[in-house]
């Protein structure tokens, strides 16, 4: 008899603990929130109900788990957590995904739209590229165009670019992406006509682009790929020649 009161005095104690509530804050669209490994909402969860004690709140994003604490509400608390820059209390370092969700946050606070200089190289070619413009219209998708013109020679060509990831190493973000594209590449000559050739231009490949200068906007891109060329002239030298490369370049766009 006595067991069974006291049972029924901690069944009336449970009962009657006011429950607690999470507030979980991210500013990450797309994040996931998980509270005692149930998924409880995105970017933000508001009233969370829970019972007093330890739970355990997670954040995932873009894959990768950015946030992992357990917290303690106490009764009728109501306990808000923000997640930005989560450092792990055992090492005093931010967490891997954490630096990356940075890196993240700097491609998308530095603007879409870019405009600055395009080079690039085969082994046994000129250069190709000129004044440039990038624009990433989604997340994920950009088109980048450029030219170049002068008395003899015009160089124009155009690419769509594929964001793959943003990563930090030594202090600096990087972006990969891959992009596939072509152009012309045209020589003319109005005294000699024979020597007039027009190239046909079809590249793709993989980039990296980062901010080592540490200037606001500005950024360096890095790119390696393949380089197909076909050029149409009037002499047998010219006419027809079909060739195919390894594709050194990069370039400097300031974005706004």
């Amino acid at each position: 008899m006595q067991k069974f009161l006291v049972f029924l005095i901690l069944l009336a104690a449970v009962s009657l603990a006011e429950k607690g509530r999470i507030n979980v804050i991210t500013d990450l669209p797309g994040a996931e929130v998980y509270i005692d490994g149930v998924r409880a909402g995105g970017d933000s969860v508001q009233d969370y109900e829970v019972d007093p004690g330890e739970h355990y709140v997670a954040v995932n994003y873009r894959g990768k788990r950015i946030y992992a604490k357990m917290h303690r509400v106490g009764d009728g608390e109501i306990r808000t957590i923000p997640t930005a820059h989560f450092v792990d209390f055992k090492t005093n370092v931010a967490s891997r995904g954490a630096v990356d969700v940075e890196a993240a946050r700097i491609r998308e606070t530095r603007g879409n739209f870019g405009l600055g200089a395009q080079a690039s190289a085969t082994l046994d070619t000129a250069s190709l590229g000129g004044i440039s413009a990038k624009w990433w219209f989604t997340e994920r998708l950009g088109l980048q165009a450029f030219g170049w013109l002068d008395s003899q020679r015009t160089y124009s060509g155009g690419r769509l670019l594929f964001w793959l990831a943003d990563k930090v190493f030594f202090n600096a973000p990087f972006s990969g992406y891959l992009y596939g594209g072509g152009g012309t590449d045209s020589f003319t000559d109005k005294e000699n006509t024979d020597r007039n050739v027009r190239t046909a231009v079809s590249n793709a490949g993989f980039g990296v682009e980062c901010s080592p200068l540490g200037v606001n906007g500005l950024f360096l891109s890095v790119e390696f790929g393949l380089e197909k060329r076909f050029s149409t002239g009037v002499n047998v030298e010219t006419q027809d020649q079909d060739n195919t490369g390894m594709l050194l370049s990069g370039g400097l766009h300031l974005y706004f």
